[in-house]
């Protein structure tokens, strides 16, 4: 076969090319240190390969969005140990208040200490994160969750949520607690009554914190709100208390309402008093609502006896205390029509010895001092309530004026029950922080779990991507030998020309 010069050329120059393309391809693998750098390389290899690497890319994220959470909970741990050590504080000198030595200068030296702390606790509640965002108002991080009103009174501006970091496949850690959870959604008073004496009383006497003595015998008697009403039966007579109980019958209306007063020496007290004690017949009796021509207005009604021309009137912002034949009761707020309630007597008259527990439907309390005829005393269901407002309750009682026995008694249960409650924040708190250690504990536990998966993966990888740089160095040379084979042949067939020889 006839060769003709161009075709000598060609074929020789493609033969260059080639050798150099592969040296070419060589020296981007080496230089990467990459066995498979695009499909070709390995076609079975590269989707493991594209895979692992979208494996260990999102392990990198999961350890990022862990390093986030783990500074978020960090920054909340700090800031619920600063409330801690407030909170105790304040503990200790709602403690040392109840002492009866103090006067009212000392009582104003701790009042003035109590709205440091307060407005020190307040800076706690809103602290900010690196990002100024506040760490306690929720999904609201640029609302300042804890602000004061015109009035004083500190209220919570953020909202309920919490965000969540991803930390591993299907795991989310969550990031922060919001302010409502952490300080102000506390049970009052022991949590489940709030122990409380009738600001009109005129002895001495103090109510105990209310326990629940037989779970049992209690349940079912929990919802209703307790009044232990004092009664002397003739002047001078050793007093006596009977109690009753006040629950909802049928109620659609927003009312508060409470029994505040119980006169046994009433003429006409048969009519609305309960015959008999519970689980008797006649032990109950219903208090009812009924709408006058007034909007506003309400006629009360006690076992059908009318509260007429007296009437509630709703409009009124204050509680008003309307009574019929002996029994008096408290309202305030807005109800409805036909809103009935059931008033039952579990405790009959009575003597009252001081210091000696009153038990009734699995519930426990004491009494003790001494009491007058008509006081009264009742045991509420404990409600929430934010902690400012219950170290501003501490603050007002403490300046509470009277250094009679009368204001010490009122002075006493009302910072009682703020002690319990500044307790419940505190246990509050504290299950918050064990909340944030552990969610920094599955941070840690999920970081480790992740590094360990990802070291896996990139061992995988590099064994199916990696270059064997000996043997790559080995093929580098001898692809770098052909080449120079392969020039010195060009070299060489360029010189067979017959023109050399004439």
């Amino acid at each position: 076969m006839r060769i003709s010069t161009q075709v000598f050329y060609q074929r020789s120059t493609e033969s260059v090319l080639t050798q150099q393309t592969k040296l070419s391809q060589q020296n981007i693998h080496l230089s990467t240190q990459k066995r498979v750098i695009h499909g070709s390389d390995d076609a079975v290899a590269i989707s493991t390969i594209q895979r692992l690497k979208q494996d260990i890319s999102l392990g990198d994220q999961y350890i990022k969005n862990g390093e986030m959470g783990e500074t978020a909970n960090a920054l909340e741990e700090t800031s619920l140990a600063q409330a801690t050590n407030i909170l105790q504080r304040t503990r200790e000198l709602l403690v040392t208040s109840g002492n009866d030595t103090y006067n009212a200068e000392n009582r104003e030296a701790i009042a003035k200490e109590l709205e440091n702390l307060r407005e020190e606790l307040m800076g706690v509640a809103n602290t900010k994160d690196g990002n100024s965002q506040y760490i306690f108002s929720g999904f609201e991080v640029d609302t300042q969750p804890f602000q004061k009103n015109e009035f004083g009174t500190i209220e919570y501006h953020g909202d309920n949520g919490d965000r969540s970091y991803k930390v591993g496949p299907g795991v989310l850690v969550q990031g922060n607690d919001s302010g409502s959870s952490v300080f102000t959604k506390i049970a009052e008073g022991n949590g489940t009554f709030v122990s409380e004496g009738n600001s009109n009383n005129t002895g001495s006497g103090v109510i105990d914190e209310a326990s629940v003595i037989d779970s049992k015998a209690a349940n079912g008697f929990l919802s209703e709100d307790y009044t232990i009403a004092i009664t002397e039966p003739a002047p001078g007579a050793d007093p006596e208390y009977s109690v009753y109980g006040l629950k909802d019958a049928t109620v659609t209306g927003s009312a508060n309402v409470k029994i505040s007063k119980v006169d046994l020496n009433d003429a006409n007290i048969a009519n609305v008093n309960p015959a008999n004690t519970y689980p008797d017949i006649n032990s109950d009796i219903s208090i009812e609502f009924v709408a006058t021509a007034v909007a506003t207005e309400f006629e009360l009604r006690i076992n059908g006896q009318s509260s007429l021309p007296a009437v509630y009137d709703s409009a009124n912002t204050t509680a008003q205390e309307i009574t019929i034949d002996g029994i008096s009761v408290e309202v305030d707020g807005i109800p409805n029509a036909a809103d009935q309630y059931t008033l039952t007597k579990y405790v009959a008259p009575t003597l009252y010895t001081e210091g000696q527990s009153i038990e009734f439907n699995g519930i426990k309390t004491e009494l003790k001092g001494k009491v007058d005829d008509l006081d009264n005393f009742t045991l509420r269901q404990s409600e929430e309530k934010d902690i400012f407002a219950t170290m501003q309750d501490a603050i007002d009682t403490l300046r509470m004026p009277g250094e009679d026995d009368v204001s010490k008694a009122q002075r006493e249960m009302r910072l009682d029950m703020a002690r319990h409650q500044i307790d419940n924040t505190m246990t509050n708190v504290s299950g918050v922080r064990t909340s944030v250690g552990a969610r920094m504990r599955t941070i840690e536990n999920q970081r480790e779990s992740t590094q360990d998966f990802n070291l896996t993966a990139k061992k995988n990888l590099s064994s199916l991507e990696d270059l064997d740089m000996a043997a790559a160095i080995s093929e580098y040379q001898l692809q770098m030998s052909l080449l120079e084979v392969t020039q010195q042949t060009f070299v060489q067939m360029q010189s067979l020309s017959l023109f050399k020889l004439i």
